[in-house]
């Protein structure tokens, strides 16, 4: 937009509103009825989707489409390791990470002990499998 003030024309990069049309504006809103009643934001579910210990709180649904092969993987080599999972699945840090955190809800791993691999809970294959039949079922 050009705005021819006196002399040269100035180039504009917005609309040039002028102060009585800001007021005017301003008067239409103030004018316009406000709800009848107030708007409630709703609650957040108590369930926020934090998976509770042991095996049987485990979602099925919402566990990572490598959750079994990583299963498998960490009770064969006995190594609960974040960067392990990354280079065998070749999937990043996060990802690696949440895989370890819904492991260690199903009572697969333990606690993070710091930069420490994780202590594996399931010693063999056929406990494992169990488990996973029976995080699946759910």
């Amino acid at each position: 937009m050009l705005f021819l003030a006196g002399g040269e024309p100035i180039r504009l990069q917005c609309a040039f509103i002028d102060t009585p049309e800001i007021e005017a504006i301003n008067d239409y809103i103030a004018d316009q009825p406000g709800p009848v009643e107030p708007d409630e934001l709703p609650e957040p579910d108590d369930n926020s989707g934090a998976m509770g210990v042991g095996a049987g709180a485990t979602d099925s649904k919402s566990l990572d489409p490598y959750f079994d092969e990583a299963a498998h993987a960490i009770v064969i080599t006995q190594q609960g390791s974040t960067s392990m999972i990354q280079r065998r699945f070749s999937i990043g840090y996060n990802r690696a990470g949440r895989l370890m955190d819904q492991l260690q809800m199903a009572g697969i791993v333990g606690e993070a002990q710091g930069s420490k691999p994780r202590d594996v809970l399931i010693t063999d294959e056929a406990s494992l499998n169990a488990l996973l039949a029976q995080i699946h079922s759910n």
